[in-house]
């Protein structure tokens, strides 16, 4: 029994493995004319230059969106996420949680965001916390900026006393 090498396989070993950039303790910044819109840092990222070229970010991220005015808005954390930048699409997955500066949060295992479309959705459960009520359902539609949402099938609303506010 002889050891053989397959050259071929070598060859595609080898482009698969360049084929692939990692960056550890990352920080990225996105501007849009001139002005900065979000600071991502995660510890992992993966750049992909495949048939599919896509950015991963296998051990959690977490972004910080800024107003024209450089104040922090809101921000994201997600244990997983993927960005596919020809189609504009970033996927987050695995206890994807937003949180607006007014503290109205959104909770849910699986978010998508259209950067073309400026929109948010799921197709999943979304639990969505405000002041006054927690609001669960299936299915959900926003802008970025989570100011116009929409529940597509609300499974159920618990009403926060305004007693538990203002500590009583």
């Amino acid at each position: 029994m002889a050891c053989e090498n397959d050259l071929e396989k070598i060859r595609d070993m080898q482009r698969t493995r360049l084929s692939v950039d990692e960056v550890k303790n990352v920080t990225s910044y996105l501007s849009q004319g001139g002005r900065m819109k979000a600071k991502l840092t995660a510890p992992l990222m993966l750049r992909y230059f495949d048939s599919v070229p896509r950015v991963e970010f296998p051990n959690s991220l977490h972004v910080d969106f800024y107003n024209d005015s450089m104040q922090i808005e809101s921000y994201l954390d997600a244990k997983k996420a993927w960005y596919y930048e020809q189609q504009s699409r970033i996927v987050l997955t695995d206890s994807v949680v937003v949180i607006r500066i007014d503290g109205d949060t959104l909770k849910t295992n699986e978010l998508y965001w259209e950067q073309n479309l400026h929109k948010l959705y799921t197709t999943k459960d979304v639990e969505i916390r405000q002041k006054t009520k927690t609001i669960f359902g299936k299915g959900f539609e926003s802008d970025e900026q989570l100011k116009n949402g929409r529940i597509d099938s609300i499974t159920g609303i618990l009403l926060v006393g305004a007693s538990k506010f203002a500590g009583n």
